[in-house]
């Protein structure tokens, strides 16, 4: 019962945090954020993704047309405190999707302020993105 409780607030906080989209010149920028132990363990290790219960996961994507789009994403997460840490974003490619990659920590609760910059191949301009998100364990 514990167990089924304890999945259920987690997956109803997910919710919350649920794929997200802007657009932006043409683009459809996705990014989302979730815990790193919604990854399953053998994608997570392919990925270089450490699972933790103090570790959260920022995607993003970008679409053009209907098309993956590769880009070029740098920002950082701010907590409540202050901290700021960088994040290192690594491209995964697949046959029909292109998307980025962030691996940071996080307190059991916190609410993190991302400030991320997207710039999709083939322009110059880079699209600021910032967004909060609240993590509770």
């Amino acid at each position: 019962m514990a167990l089924t409780l304890q999945l259920s607030a987690q997956l109803l906080g997910q919710t919350c945090q649920a794929d997200q989209f802007i657009q932006w010149q043409g683009y459809e920028i996705h990014y989302t954020t979730l815990s790193s132990r919604l990854i399953p363990a053998d994608v997570a290790a392919s990925h270089g993704i450490t699972r933790s219960d103090n570790r959260v996961v920022t995607n993003i994507s970008i679409r053009k047309d209907g098309l993956p789009i590769r880009a070029n994403i740098r920002g950082t997460a701010t907590n409540l405190l202050n901290q700021r840490q960088n994040l290192a974003f690594t491209e995964v490619m697949e046959q029909d999707a292109i998307y980025y990659l962030a691996n940071q920590i996080v307190d059991v609760r916190d609410t993190l302020r991302f400030v991320l910059f997207i710039l999709p191949e083939g322009t110059s301009e880079a699209y600021e993105l910032a967004f909060v998100r609240d993590f509770y364990q």
